[in-house]
């Protein structure tokens, strides 16, 4: 039967393949764990193998060093004595044997691993010895081990005579420092050669099964063995003799039986453990994706009951928002239509303002006209020049009206404008309002940035400006009428501030004067959507800011594109 996936993937439950991921993972995770504790277990313990060789090196080192002064002391004391240096330039044996007996019985008695006491003459050659046969090898300056031709190691201790006569030596047996290890580290240790047979210390409690292993396996003794049940590793320090032919070494053996059982019981208690923390995590798998199922099914009786009422709701809240963005729109169409309504009566008030002195220049002429005709004085080059100055009155007039209607224009695409130039744009169509009225204009152009953007748009926001601001002077009737506007650069920005002595603007926030249908002026005279469509005009499409402060003399609005 072929085996298929997709089949055991649409037949397996929820239930299963959750379960089977989740213990999937608690299963990885538990052979992390139990490597890190294993892992931790093993480092603790080769480090302390490595403290425990570090220590026995430090034994054996500490104990050359210790055993040459000694003896060096010995000797020289020796050699100084009465008439050993005499008796040694005369080659006189059985006078050395004589004055340095009693020496040698103390110093064999002190240690029994000293095997001999030798005299040399200044050729190196021996005069005579005390204890057993000296080893058979040629004298060097140095202290050291020695191999002689009868396979025995010993340490030789050389002591010049102070006077040059000759030499005095110390032969002390290897197993001496294996001695000096078993008491000071309670350790049995061996000198191996691969060459020939094994020294051991002779201490009589030493392991036989060791012994008899280390026999067997000298020429290649594992890092690692086990003999009866124990465990041991292998240390090494290594030796040389004088020549540097033949290389010996101290080889320790620790009993690491106990390291090895704690290595194995932490494995051991390691799974002990993830077995009831798996058995636990499936308990509760089991019981908690029980209540879950019952919750779910809880949950989609729920959710079927209110999916039947979702779509009926959805249809009413998106007819509702419809409706409202309808109305929005609607309220901002309104606001524009009174925007336009507003400026259409600003536009036509500006151009009765600028009307007014050529229609009373055109008045002027017609009567003057006439009078002279009545009396019959006019002349025709006289009326020609009175037509003429009355057709530059109306062609004055008519640029008014264009410029009116170029004014309120509005731009289609963004374009650089300079900032002073339609501020003055924007002055010289209410010039004549803010003569008549007697309002001084402040002008103070430090530097300017050039501006991207719609330029009638931004003319507009400047005329409403300044339309606001010579309609509350006037309302309010303020001495010395003033208004002041100041250009110059701001962060890399062009700032503009429009700025009147009126007093300031009594409204708290002061921010509610953007709102629409919002005014400080009589109801007669104010819309309240002038700086509506103002701040929506810079902020809006030119990304740049509007905003409004009271100084000490009155309102300061400050634009920043």
């Amino acid at each position: 039967m072929k085996f298929n996936i997709n089949s055991l993937q649409k037949n397996t439950s929820t239930k299963t393949k959750t379960t089977v991921l989740v213990v999937g993972m608690f299963f990885v995770l538990s052979l992390f764990f139990i490597y890190m504790q294993y892992a931790t277990t093993k480092e603790f313990i080769q480090e302390s193998q490595k403290a425990y060789e570090k220590k026995l090196n430090s034994i054996f080192t500490e104990s050359i060093i210790r055993v040459k002064k000694f003896y060096h002391n010995r000797g020289l004391a020796n050699l100084n004595s009465y008439g050993i240096q005499e008796a040694l330039k005369n080659k006189d044996k059985k006078r050395l044997i004589n004055l340095s007996k009693n020496r040698w019985d103390i110093l064999s008695h002190e240690n029994n691993f000293l095997s001999s006491m030798i005299f040399f003459d200044n050729e190196k050659n021996i005069l005579t010895y005390l204890g057993e046969k000296p080893p058979k090898k040629n004298l060097s300056n140095d202290s050291s081990f020695i191999y002689d031709k009868n396979k025995r190691l010993n340490y030789r201790i050389v002591i010049p005579s102070p006077k040059q006569n000759g030499y005095l030596v110390f032969i002390i047996k290897p197993t001496y420092f294996l001695s000096e290890i078993y008491h000071l580290a309670n350790i049995e240790s061996y000198i191996i050669s691969k060459y020939d047979s094994i020294f051991i210390s002779l201490k009589k409690s030493q392991d036989l099964h060791l012994s008899k292993f280390l026999n067997k396996h000298k020429n290649n003794i594992p890092k690692l063995f086990n003999i009866n049940s124990n465990i041991f590793t292998t240390h090494n320090i290594d030796i040389k003799d004088i020549d540097n032919k033949n290389n010996f070494k101290i080889a320790f053996f620790q009993d690491i039986t106990s390291g090895q059982q704690r290595l194995s019981q932490t494995v051991l208690k390691s799974f002990l453990l993830i077995s009831i923390l798996g058995t636990i995590l499936l308990i509760v798998l089991h019981y908690g994706f029980k209540v879950l199922i019952v919750r779910l099914e809880e949950s989609q009786e729920k959710l079927f009951s209110l999916n039947k009422n979702l779509e009926k709701r959805v249809k009413e809240e998106v007819a509702l928002k419809t409706k409202k963005e309808k109305e929005a729109k609607e309220k901002e169409r309104i606001l524009i239509h009174q925007s336009k309504l507003a400026s259409m009566g600003e536009m036509i008030g500006s151009i009765a303002h600028q009307w007014r002195q050529p229609l009373t220049q055109l008045s002027s002429i017609l009567v003057l006209i006439e009078l002279m005709f009545e009396k019959g004085k006019l002349k025709k080059e006289e009326l020609r020049e009175s037509i003429e100055e009355a057709e530059e009155q109306i062609s004055f007039m008519s640029k008014t009206i264009d410029d009116f209607r170029n004014f309120f224009k509005p731009d289609k695409e963004k374009k650089i404008f300079s900032p002073k130039k339609s501020i003055e744009k924007s002055l010289s169509l209410i010039s004549s309002s803010l003569e008549n009225n007697h309002i001084n204009i402040k002008l103070n152009f430090k530097e300017e940035k050039e501006i991207d953007g719609y330029e009638n748009e931004f003319s507009q926001v400047i005329l409403n400006i300044l339309s606001n601001a010579k309609d509350i002077l006037i309302e309010k009737q303020i001495k010395n009428p003033e208004i002041s506007i100041q250009i110059d650069i701001f962060e890399n920005n062009s700032r503009i501030q429009i700025c009147d002595n009126a007093g300031g603007i009594d409204l708290t926030p002061i921010e509610k004067i953007f709102e629409p249908y919002v005014s400080t002026k009589h109801a007669s005279s104010g819309t309240g959507i002038g700086l509506y469509m103002s701040k929506n005009i810079i902020e809006k499409s030119m990304n740049g800011s509007l905003n409004v402060l009271n100084n000490d003399k009155g309102a300061c609005f400050i634009i920043i594109l």
